[in-house]
């Protein structure tokens, strides 16, 4: 159903009311998750939005840096709202790498965000190399596996260039686990060959699906293994069955300086040459080759001045009924 977007965005306001969201972080808050939806990420956007305002009014105060050692810290959230929580850890990260070069920091006990891309995007905005990572509960796994036992391990990240930062944002599942949980409200069938039954073998019924699927068969197990352990024993955060709740799982945010590198005009110009290149590249159905990031840009803007979300019906209803205080109803 089309909905405007101003009315949506009054809806998300009024939930955060309810929940008692601090007046100074609503529109953090709300801007972020319809920026997912504004992209057409629509499991990261209002959907989940009205999934994770259960858990807005279980905060226990502001994220607060407890350990720092060299270019990581940790940051204990105090079950802070996701996008309040990111804030806060990007900032940082920022704040290190302009000292030290670098700054990873892994921040625990937090509520969850939606699309990963704004605070990569944050630290390729202040002239930094930008890198976000997530895990999550075991909910992934690998070809010929049947146990699940990786997080869904998202990552984006984010450089300069002479016009808008080049982002790339993605999960190393082949569908976000919010498909699932949407087909499921829905009774949708799920893409195919994204999530495995019990026995590990694909299907498409989203009550029968116990986990999704890793991409790219072994390289990309590799890449998600990766960023398990950059979420998780780097900080000495818990790991794939060892995650037993949102609080206990971990995230990820490194911002790296160029200039500690020994480029110290030139990182922007140089990233800027690279997209001219791939702007070049022959497609064999001669249509444009496709940049990371463009689309969804394209998309926002497209959304945006049409004024109007296209949206499920029952995710319209959850959201209604998220504004007049009932964070219960599914």
């Amino acid at each position: 159903m089309k909905v405007d977007i101003d009315q949506v965005r009054a809806l998300m306001v009024e939930a955060c009311r309810r929940s008692k969201v601090p007046a100074g972080s609503v529109d953090l808050v709300v801007d972020h998750y319809l920026l997912g939806e504004t992209q057409g990420k629509s499991s990261h956007g209002v959907a989940k939005f009205c999934f994770e305002s259960r858990f807005f009014n279980e905060r226990q105060g502001s994220p607060r840096t407890v350990r720092e050692h060299g270019v990581l810290a940790v940051v204990d959230a105090q079950r802070e709202i996701g996008p309040v929580s990111a804030h806060y850890a990007v900032r940082v990260a920022a704040d290190r790498a302009r000292e030290l070069g670098a700054g990873i920091v892994g921040v625990i006990n937090t509520q969850r965000y939606g699309v990963l891309s704004p605070w990569a995007e944050y630290l390729a905005g202040v002239g930094l190399l930008g890198i976000v990572m997530n895990t999550s509960r075991a909910d992934s796994t690998v070809e010929g596996a049947r146990t699940p036992f990786l997080g869904v391990n998202p990552i984006s990240y984010a450089v300069p260039t002479d016009n808008e930062p080049l982002i790339v944002d993605m999960s190393t599942t082949k569908s976000p686990m919010g498909v699932l949980w949407e087909a499921r409200r829905g009774a949708a069938e799920l893409p195919a060959e994204s999530f495995v039954d019990p026995g590990g073998e694909f299907t498409i019924d989203p009550h029968v699906a116990a986990s999704a699927m890793v991409f790219g068969g072994h390289k990309g197990f590799a890449v998600s293994l990766l960023i398990q352990i950059m979420t998780g024993s780097l900080f000495g955060f818990p790991m794939g069955p060892g995650v037993e709740s949102t609080w206990t799982t971990g995230y990820t945010f490194i911002a790296i300086d160029p200039s500690f590198g020994g480029e110290l005009e030139d990182f922007a110009k140089n990233n800027s040459r690279l997209v001219q290149v791939m702007e070049g590249v022959g497609t064999r159905d001669s249509q444009p080759f496709r940049i990371p990031g463009r689309r969804s840009r394209a998309r926002v803007r497209t959304v945006t001045a049409s004024g109007k979300l296209d949206i499920p019906e029952s995710v319209y209803r959850r959201l209604k009924a998220r504004a007049t205080g009932d964070f219960v109803s599914d």
